[in-house]
């Protein structure tokens, strides 16, 4: 078994466990209400991120996104909402995995 299969299933297994309930996330192409439903996302109301030339923690009170990018309905852009738990959210940035998901930095819209 190759590394992207691995981190492949990694990826699905932590998606997996700690997925939000369902219903809770939704995916608004171009911000267009009412979206679809993700059915496998890891929505994070904040997140901490280090420094690469320091090692330091910088910690950043964005909330994120964690999904497969075959879940999402296109490749996402600024112009993407994200509902989650409630809340609007607009795509601050999107960081790649290098495999097969992503991380995307969201902020309250």
């Amino acid at each position: 078994m190759g590394w992207a299969s691995m981190a492949g299933r990694m990826l699905g297994v932590a998606v997996k466990t700690f997925n939000e309930e369902p219903g809770t996330v939704w995916w608004l192409t171009d911000g267009v209400e009412p979206g679809v439903q993700l059915p496998k996302a890891v929505f994070d109301s904040a997140h901490i991120t280090v420094d690469t030339e320091t090692g330091a923690p910088i910690s950043s009170l964005n909330p994120v996104l964690g999904v497969c990018l075959v879940d999402l309905p296109n490749e996402p852009t600024n112009r993407d909402r994200v509902r989650a738990r409630g809340q609007l959210y607009r795509i601050n940035d999107v960081q790649p995995d290098g495999v097969a998901g992503v991380t995307i930095i969201l902020k309250k819209a």
